[in-house]
């Protein structure tokens, strides 16, 4: 409820809001979108070489990761300011997804995206929507480390789901894509409107992971169609 009384609150105040402000708020909306996209890659790379050094190398990988999640989003409660306070919540909600679930799935140590997976997911969002919205208390960063997890798992739980049962070239999956690509341009516009950095920053965040999974199912789609046999 708090984080839906501060963006009542600043909606009031964007009338005063300068074409510099939005062109700020802007710069770091992009910004934070490539960003994300370097640290996506760069992790991966990262995660490659840590890998081939063992089974030892990817479990003490996941621990750090998850110990500066943690961290961050305890230190993040005690912030003043409300919007600083649940873009860090968010940045390590970043971590905690990677250590818990990202790269888990990718050493198959755990399904998170297959048809059970539904089923958990789905009280999760609802309880989360719930305490969001009826729930005072809560500071502002517990939401941002839990909603990025959340945001991320429902956003690749969809794909995945929508792939494997109607196929890539489906109406489904075309649905999905302007879905996928609809929130993607309203989180950087509304980061943008908002006017704040911060808005930018997670306006940038929900802009590069709704851009990613989209393109996702356009390279399945064009995979589908075999364009080696063309040649």
């Amino acid at each position: 409820m708090e984080i839906l009384n501060l963006l009542i609150a600043n909606y009031f105040l964007t009338a005063e809001l300068t074409l510099k402000d939005y062109a700020v708020t802007g710069f770091f909306g992009i910004a934070s979108f490539l960003l994300f996209i370097f640290l996506q890659l760069l992790g991966s790379k990262i995660f490659e070489k840590i890998n081939e050094s063992g089974h030892i190398g990817p479990r003490v990988f996941v621990l750090v990761l998850l110990v500066l999640g943690l961290t961050g989003a305890v230190f993040s409660c005690f912030i003043s300011n409300s919007e600083a306070s649940l873009v860090l919540g968010f940045t390590a909600g970043l971590f905690i997804w990677t250590a818990l679930c990202d790269i888990p799935e990718q050493m198959c140590w755990i399904s998170p995206l297959t048809r059970k997976a539904v089923l958990y997911f789905l009280p999760l969002i609802i309880l989360w929507t719930a305490a969001l919205l009826f729930l005072r208390d809560i500071p502002a960063a517990v939401f941002g480390a839990t909603g990025y997890p959340l945001g991320v798992w429902g956003i690749q739980l969809a794909r995945v789901r929508v792939l494997s049962k109607w196929g890539p070239s489906s109406l489904a999956a075309t649905i999905l894509i302007l879905l996928t690509a609809a929130i993607a341009g309203g989180a950087l516009a509304l980061g943008i409107v908002h006017g704040t950095l911060f808005s930018g920053i997670i306006g940038g965040v929900v802009f590069a992971i709704s851009t990613w999974s989209a393109l996702e199912i356009i390279w399945e789609r064009g995979m589908a169609q075999r364009p080696w046999r063309n040649n």
